[in-house]
């Protein structure tokens, strides 16, 4: 709606994982050499953490991206309110070994156990990346444990890594139990924020910078440097610029778009009332 009038090629904040849009600062710099050498040094389980809205998942895809070009086979699963057998059944499907719809939960260990087996012979390697384990189902958490228990334990076949947010005391100390090692990624600072932006504007085809310091300042404040609630309030208030028909964004606009997200959704007539301060 608003790409023509600021001349952006496409929507700069868009939360969509769009590779072409990683901006690799340096908590995500880190976190990737990280995942690396959890790959290369055959760690059996990393565990990724940071609070929510900090990029674990699109760091997780960047990386599945970089072991394409790697020997190891890597599967990805969302977690997300997956339990046991849905999570087993789909690791078969991804990992091509046929399950039929009927498969059982013992069939399905049947099977992954003789497919690590089979990798173990061939010395191959298999990176298991499991986003959101802070949202599945509690029996999730023993099946991972199972899996990475499963066949030779002095040439294991199986690498684990997975993202989570804030878990509870009891499941983070299985999880710490698990890990060979944490991965943790941090909010930006002022001046990280401020490059994301530009990035991300640049990436879109704009060489102009359309918010101003202070507006600058107000986002760091509104969203403590969090990617995705940075996404969501510079997305917003381009579309509150287009409606005013603003050269720049002030701080007083971002502000009010504030404002409005922490209160009801805001429509398109609101951004207009919010931005003319009605």
């Amino acid at each position: 709606m608003y790409c023509d009038f600021w001349n952006l090629t496409r929507a700069p904040f868009d939360q969509q994982l769009d590779l072409e849009y990683f901006f690799e600062s340096e908590f995500h710099e880190e976190a990737l050499a990280r995942l690396l050498f959890v790959a290369e040094e055959q760690k059996k389980c990393a565990v990724f953490t940071g609070p929510a809205g900090t990029g674990k998942s699109f760091t997780l895809k960047v990386f599945q991206t970089i072991l394409k070009r790697s020997p190891y086979e890597c599967e990805s699963i969302d977690l997300l309110g997956l339990g046991e057998e849905e999570f087993l059944w789909q690791l078969c499907a991804q990992l091509r070994l046929g399950p039929a719809y009927t498969t059982r939960l013992p069939q399905l260990w049947r099977q992954l156990s003789d497919y690590l087996t089979g990798l173990q012979m061939t010395q191959g390697r298999l990176i298991l990346l499991l986003d959101h384990v802070d949202q599945c189902r509690s029996e999730c958490l023993k099946t991972i444990e199972r899996l990475l228990h499963t066949g030779n334990q002095r040439f294991p076949a199986l690498t684990i890594v997975t993202t989570s947010g804030a878990l509870n005391p009891g499941t983070a100390t299985v999880v710490a139990q698990l890990s060979d090692l944490a991965i943790e990624l941090g909010s930006f600072d002022q001046e990280t924020t401020e490059n994301y932006i530009r990035y991300r504007l640049n990436r879109s085809g704009c060489g102009t910078p359309l918010f101003t310091t202070d507006a600058i300042q107000e986002i760091q404040s509104a969203t403590d440097g969090t990617p995705e609630k940075i996404n969501q309030i510079c997305d917003l208030a381009l579309l509150a610029g287009y409606e005013q028909n603003l050269q720049e964004i002030g701080p007083e606009v971002i502000s009010r778009v504030e404002s409005e997200i922490k209160g009801a959704p805001l429509t398109t007539n609101r951004i207009s009332e919010v931005v003319h301060g009605v």
